[in-house]
């Protein structure tokens, strides 16, 4: 039985891996959610980056759940703890889902936000 507090997303102790899994898990049903800026934001599709796609050293300082890279071009890109997640799909609160690259065409996440 699914209940929404499992479809929260615990970017201190979940993996990458792990984050990438409850997503794929919970698509169609309910997607895996998390807060940004007190909006909740819904991850549909999310993969792992691949190193030839993101290049940044020394990630320890970060809290889990800091944007890296963000914009329509290169897309979402977010730390996990042991790794990177690169978002696909994403849907805003209140919005419909759609492909990272046109959602960042109309809402804004700044490098260095975290998502709760």
């Amino acid at each position: 039985m699914l209940s929404k507090e499992m479809a929260k997303i615990n970017w201190a102790n979940k993996t990458a891996e792990e984050i990438k899994n409850l997503v794929r898990g919970l698509n169609p049903i309910m997607g895996a959610y998390t807060y940004l800026n007190g909006k909740k934001i819904k991850f549909w599709k999310v993969e792992l980056a691949r190193e030839d796609e993101i290049i940044i050293e020394n990630l320890d300082f970060l809290r889990n759940g800091t944007v890296l890279i963000s914009n329509p071009k290169d897309g979402l890109f977010i730390k996990a703890k042991e790794g990177i997640l690169k978002v696909i799909e994403i849907q805003g609160e209140n919005a419909k889902k759609m492909p990272i690259q046109d959602f960042l065409r109309g809402n804004q996440i700044n490098e260095f936000d975290v998502f709760e």
